[in-house]
Formats: C-alpha cells, sequence, structure tokens
C-alpha cells in the first residue's frame, strides 16, 4: 500500500507530531509512505532521518496568500498525480481542504483528513468562522473518512448536512519516553535556578491561540505574592510580542523564553506544574506528556481538553480568556505539594490507560482498508 501524506507546515506542533508518529509506524508496518508539506522545518528534517520521503512545498503556509496558494494547490496536484498513492492522508486546513479536492480529482481510492481542531473555534471576526465552517464542511463531504481527535471535535460538526457517516473518533495517542533528572533539566530550563524555586511552565507554538498572553497576566498576579519562575518551551509568530509584554508587566526577570527544543518533553521532569491556557485545541498533546510526567495540569476548559483532564480529580479546569482564574489555580498549587502529587498522579495513570499510541495507530490504519 502507498500512502501519502500532507501537512500544511512543517514545523513541530501537535498536528506535525502526529504525522511524523504516523507515518513513521506506517513505514514500519510495510506501507510505502512519503509526505508532502510546506517547507523543510523540523519535521521534514525529522522524517528524513527515519528515511521517509519529503516532498517539500517552498512557501506555503497557514497564512492565506492567493499566489502562492495557487502555485500550492498545483503543486499538491502534481505531487499526487507522480505518486499515485492508494491513501491520502491529510492534515490541517489547507492541506485538508486543497489535498480532498485534488484527490477527488484524481480519483485516490482512500482520502483521509484528520481534524487537529477546526479554524471555526478560533478566536476570529464571525465572517471567518463562517467561511472557516462552510470550507470545513466541504473537506468532510470530500474525503472518504474524516479522523475526530477527540468527541467535541466530532460533536462541532456532525450537525452538518450529510456528514455524520463519515465521521469517526480516534483520540490522539501517545507512547512513554525517557524523563531527565530533575536536576539536569531544571538546569536546563532555567540555568543556576535554585532547587526550591517553584517552575511553572509550558511547551506549545507561540501563537496567539495558545493564550499565552493569559499566562503573563496570570503570573503577573501571581509574582506580588510569590516566588517562581516561569518557562515557556517553543517558538512561534508571537515570541517577540510575548517578550515585549513580559517585559511591560515588568515579570521579564522571571519569565524563560527557551526556543524551540528538540525533544523538549524530555524535560518535563524540571517542572512543578504545567499550564495549557490555550483559547481554542482539538485534542493536545501537551497535557498527554505533561501527564507521563506526573505533573499536575491547569488548562482551559475548551475542546477535547476536559476530556483528558476531569477538574479537580486529574487536573484543574478553567475558562479560558481568564487570568484571574489562572491565577488563584497556581496560588493553590503552587502552596500544596500534596495536590500537586495526587493530580499528577490520578493523570499519569488516565494517560496511560486511555491515551496508547498503539490503539491509536491499529485504529487509523483500519481506516485505510
Amino acid at each position: 500500500m502507498k500512502v501519502l501524506y500532507g501537512i500544511t507546515k512543517s514545523n513541530f506542533g501537535g498536528a506535525q507530531r502526529y504525522v511524523f508518529d504516523v507515518a513513521t509506524a506506517a513505514q514500519k508496518k510495510g506501507y510505502d509512505v512519503a509526505v508532502v508539506c510546506g517547507g523543510n522545518g523540523v519535521l521534514a528534517e525529522k522524517l528524513k532521518a527515519e528515511n521517509i520521503r519529503v516532498v517539500s512545498i517552498s512557501s506555503f503556509g497557514r497564512d492565506i496568500s492567493f499566489l502562492k496558494d495557487l502555485v500550492g494547490f498545483f503543486f499538491i496536484f502534481k505531487t499526487i498525480l507522480k505518486e499515485k498513492p492508494d491513501v491520502f492522508h491529510a492534515n490541517s486546513a489547507k492541506m485538508g481542504g486543497m489535498g480532498v479536492v485534488v484527490g477527488r480529482i484524481l480519483r485516490v481510492p482512500k482520502i483521509i483528513f484528520t481534524a487537529h481542531g477546526w479554524a471555526f473555534n478560533e478566536p476570529r471576526p464571525e465572517w471567518q468562522k463562517a467561511l472557516a465552517k462552510f470550507f470545513s464542511w466541504l473537506t468532510i463531504l470530500g474525503s472518504h473518512t474524516t479522523i475526530c481527535v477527540s468527541r467535541k471535535t466530532k460533536h462541532d460538526v456532525e450537525h452538518l448536512p450529510f456528514v455524520k457517516d463519515k465521521l469517526t473518533i480516534i483520540r490522539n495517542g501517545i507512547s512513554s519516553f525517557a524523563l531527565l533528572s530533575r536536576e539536569n533539566a531544571r538546569q536546563t530550563l532555567v540555568p543556576d535556578i535554585a532547587p526550591d524555586t517553584l517552575l511553572v511552565g509550558s511547551t506549545s507554538e507561540l501563537h496567539r491561540v495558545k493564550g499565552l498572553d493569559i499566562l503573563l497576566r496570570a503570573w503577573k498576579e501571581f509574582k506580588t505574592a510569590h516566588d517562581g519562575a516561569l518557562v515557556l518551551i517553543g517558538s512561534g509568530e508571537e515570541e517577540q510580542k510575548l517578550k515585549n509584554m513580559a517585559h511591560n508587566l515588568d515579570i521579564s526577570g522571571s519569565v524563560y523564553f527557551t526556543g524551540f527544543i528538540a525533544n523538549a518533553r524530555e524535560l518535563l521532569s524540571g517542572l512543578d506544574i504545567f499550564v495549557l491556557p490555550s483559547r481554542s485545541e482539538a485534542l493536545p498533546y501537551a497535557p498527554l506528556e505533561a501527564g507521563l510526567a506526573s505533573l499536575p495540569v491547569i488548562a482551559t476548559r475548551v475542546g477535547g481538553v476536559p476530556e483528558i483532564i476531569e477538574n479537580e480529580k486529574t487536573g484543574i479546569l478553567i475558562s479560558r480568556e481568564n487570568a484571574g482564574e489562572l491565577t488563584q489555580a497556581l496560588n493553590l498549587l503552587s502552596q500544596n505539594k500534596n495536590i500537586r502529587e495526587k493530580l499528577g498522579t490520578a493523570l499519569h495513570k488516565n494517560i496511560e490507560e486511555n491515551y496508547n499510541q498503539e490503539k491509536m495507530l491499529k485504529a487509523t490504519f483500519e481506516t485505510y482498508e
């Protein structure tokens, strides 16, 4: 079986991690695998290291650009025509929309689309949300199967006409990974940090949808009464804006921006509290990784996050856009090590039992048949 995977960007966020995991597993299963993606980022490098063929589309990204997207469309057309895959598995909105159209034109036997989140759930003008929902509907209609990574992801679109039988839920899965010692991880993240300093952190692309500006505002309030350090692991378009915000809030001395770190999850052992303040999510990998590291997680009640975290049992859920609730949660966990350990242990058990990568891969490959 020949499988072509497609994704808009080649950085290494959650959707890219998914493509990497599924593509490498497909190759080990004996499929002929290739990946078409925008640029030559970390995803492309990691795939090439696994001897997976990568077809890069230059200047193809998330933002809308008529000329660049037109060039990208014909590049995808040429790639699928040349590869002649038995399965085209698209990921992300732009690649999904274009890839499904091309796949139908070229009569690809199986077109799979994985919805890692819906653009109409992101903060944007109402007319853009309506347009995004329309194109999401067309993408689902054009696919043979659309994989929803959470119940909420499916619920958001199952009311649309003619799509219910095309939707299936396959939650993201994760396998165990090595952790550095607590001391080594902390020194890597924040050099010279004292052993007893509370270290709060988040791993994500620095994008507005991730809500890190909310975290900075909450951290400003938290620091008025508590000591601690905040570390933001990742890179992205909002990096300089967030650094400026930390400076203007007069918290730069306690906020550390690490930039992108390969295998950042190995450093989670250095944190005391993990925060996911997103404005929109489907079913993110970050709390899965934090759970396997037995960390207490504070997360916004968005998308499929409440399917991972049960409030006050396996973590703390807060409202999105609410710095006050986030500050209160930080206050609670910073002062109660026993609660941190209890929540971290419960989340670890939940992730091990319900978010197994092998189950995810098996269910995914069954959609190819």
